[in-house]
């Protein structure tokens, strides 16, 4: 229930506002304003997961990866309706999940300083992790902590990546990667963070690695 609550929250106060403000930097404040009057009809009467979910109802965590997602697949379909090339497409949607997924971040983890982390109990360091990665609805994932308080998330099943697959889209899949490495370089000082793999690249699993920006030193 907060993750549906803090997602609707976000799109209404910051989210929706990002969006259209990229889309106006690109095609002008009419067409982004006439795009996004469209896209809200569309989500409602045309949902690209409307058959996958006649077949099986999806479970909270799916429909909140869905209510990210199907902005996305409506718009790459709208932009090439509009003439735009594949590329043309990915271009503009890289900009804006990148815009407005790092919003998203930025609004859902707070900033984690070392020197107040380090001071808090191993037991509540494990089960402050757990609570933030938890909101991370469209992921299945273990954590691990070591003893020198480096973790790592390694992400099994990704509703994200799922999708993408499922619906005969696997371009778009790497797009929604992309504002991790900038969320963790632009706004966590004191984190580095690492990543080799993703699902979306068709790997076994996304090998989210974190470690202390002077440990990495």
């Amino acid at each position: 229930m907060l993750n549906s609550i803090r997602l609707y929250y976000f799109d209404v106060t910051q989210g929706n506002k990002t969006g259209i403000k990229v889309l106006a930097n690109r095609f002008g404040l009419k067409k982004a304003l006439t795009l996004g009057m469209k896209l809200q009809w569309q989500m409602l009467v045309a949902s690209p997961f409307r058959s996958l979910n006649a077949a099986h109802k999806p479970d909270r965590n799916q429909k909140l990866s869905q209510r990210q997602m199907a902005p996305v697949i409506i718009l790459y379909q709208d932009f090439q309706e509009m003439g735009l090339s594949r590329d043309e497409s990915l271009e503009v949607l890289r900009e804006l999940i990148s815009e407005v997924a790092t919003g998203f971040l930025k609004f859902n983890i707070p900033t984690i300083k070392k020197s107040e982390y380090s001071a808090i109990p191993q037991t509540e360091k494990l089960q402050l992790l757990r609570r933030l990665t938890g909101r991370f609805f469209n992921a299945e994932a273990d954590l691990t902590l070591d003893k020198s308080d480096n973790f790592t998330f390694s992400v099994h099943h990704c509703h994200f990546a799922s999708y993408c697959k499922t619906l005969n889209l696997p371009e778009l899949a790497p797009l929604f990667c992309a504002a991790d490495k900038q969320f963790f370089d632009d706004y966590q000082d004191d984190i580095v963070f690492f990543r080799t793999r993703t699902l979306a690249n068709g790997d076994s699993h996304c090998d989210f690695r974190f470690t202390w920006q002077s440990d990495a030193d």
